[in-house]
């Protein structure tokens, strides 16, 4: 009797503790998850969400989540999330930040990227570190953008990087094939840093300097050379019409003397007493006092008129 009760006791045991062993067999997937179920380690299907049950010590489960968004930091980490009473913190990565640009400046990136894991085996089994591979290749593709860029252009213009990075970003983890996908990107800062900030404002002093110079330049240049192509105008038109006048006076002077030339040539005796007579009266027309020395009195001379010029009017 008391074998067979001991052997009762032995079954119920052995009933009730096959009966907890395969109550935790028992697993759920949830919306929005996905599950691989492993047989000694190895993978033997993928569940989609629903109620399940494995044979507990020789399959095993891994639920990935194939919908939570991933908010991942670049350049920056949150020390302290922000609530209704104090700021968020941060603590900047200087080895990822700090990135030089195609002119030779050195500048702070900071951006966060959003994925979701979008193939759960590809996620657990291709690589030992997907999110190490991830912010490897979004340091990758950002770098690269940075160093096709001025300083100018990088500090300005981050929306275009934004646009630029992702999609580069989003062949790169395709061709890794680590089951993740990129959803967004978002530049939060591009900035000097500080310790070369002073000489950085130095440089963008100079800059200015340099287009208020040149502002200057230019607001001189048009002052002063319309004012020489005026004046310089002005000198040729006067030129010419100097020239022109010139031109005039000697074809005048030409053809006078050619008509005189003619009629020398016709009465050379008449032409030469008109030409003596023509000179004598432009002479004395202009002179005030005219002193005539007769030829038969050589010892005398004689003044006329005694007052007053002499001309038409005597």
């Amino acid at each position: 009797m008391k074998s067979m009760r001991f052997s009762h006791i032995l079954l119920i045991g052995a009933a009730v503790l096959l009966a907890i062993v395969a109550a935790t067999g028992f697993y759920r997937v949830n919306e929005g998850s996905q599950a691989v179920l492993m047989t000694f380690g190895k993978m033997t299907s993928l569940k989609t969400p629903g109620f399940y049950w494995r044979v507990p010590f020789i399959q095993s489960v891994e639920v990935v989540s194939v919908s939570e968004i991933h908010t991942l930091e670049y350049g920056f980490r949150t020390t302290q999330s922000g609530t209704t009473t104090s700021e968020a913190a941060y603590r900047i990565v200087d080895e990822e930040a700090i990135m030089l640009t195609g002119d030779g400046n050195i500048v702070r990136v900071e951006a966060v990227y959003q994925v979701v894991v979008g193939d759960v085996p590809s996620f657990l089994f291709e690589v030992d570190n997907p999110y190490g591979s991830l912010q490897n290749a979004f340091e990758t593709i950002m770098r690269r953008n940075i160093q096709n860029r001025t300083l100018d252009d990088a500090l300005l213009n981050k929306q275009d990087i934004e646009r630029e990075v992702l999609p580069d970003f989003q062949r790169l983890i395709a061709a890794y094939r680590i089951g993740i996908e990129v959803r967004e990107v978002r530049i939060q800062n591009i900035i000097v840093p500080d310790e070369v900030a002073p000489a950085y404002e130095d440089v963008n002093n100079a800059k200015n300097e340099k287009t208020r110079k040149l502002d200057e330049a230019e607001r001189y240049y048009n002052e002063v050379v319309p004012a020489a192509r005026a004046e310089a105008y002005r000198m040729v038109q006067e030129a010419e019409a100097y020239r022109a006048e010139t031109v005039a006076r000697a074809e005048g002077d030409v053809a006078v003397f050619t008509q005189v030339l003619e009629k020398y040539r016709l009465s050379p005796d008449i032409t030469r007493t008109r030409l003596l007579i023509e000179t004598l009266e432009q002479i004395l027309g202009s002179a005030d006092h005219i002193y005539v020395v007769p030829e038969n009195a050589p010892g005398l001379i004689e003044l006329l008129p005694l007052d007053g010029p002499i001309g038409g009017n005597q």
